[in-house]
């Protein structure tokens, strides 16, 4: 998803509908910071893993993107 995705989604909603994310295990967390990062998709992660992680200096085929944090992250 991009921004300008996720901006179209948001926008069907109430201005001051509360923007949450997954929690550690269960349940939801509040939003505690919006970052940009550097990430490389990682073809072989584990299931329990993320798609990305951080990229290297020296990485290649790298991407910015957004990084919405909770609570726990």
């Amino acid at each position: 998803m991009k921004i300008k995705d996720l901006i179209e989604k948001l926008k069907t909603f109430p201005t001051d509908t509360k923007v949450l994310v997954r929690g550690y295990e269960d349940g939801y967390d509040d939003v505690v910071l919006v970052e940009e990062k550097t990430v490389v998709k990682d073809q072989d992660a584990p299931d329990w893993n993320g798609e990305y992680d951080n990229a290297e200096p020296d990485a290649k085929n790298t991407e910015n993107a957004v990084v919405i944090f909770g609570n726990r992250r």
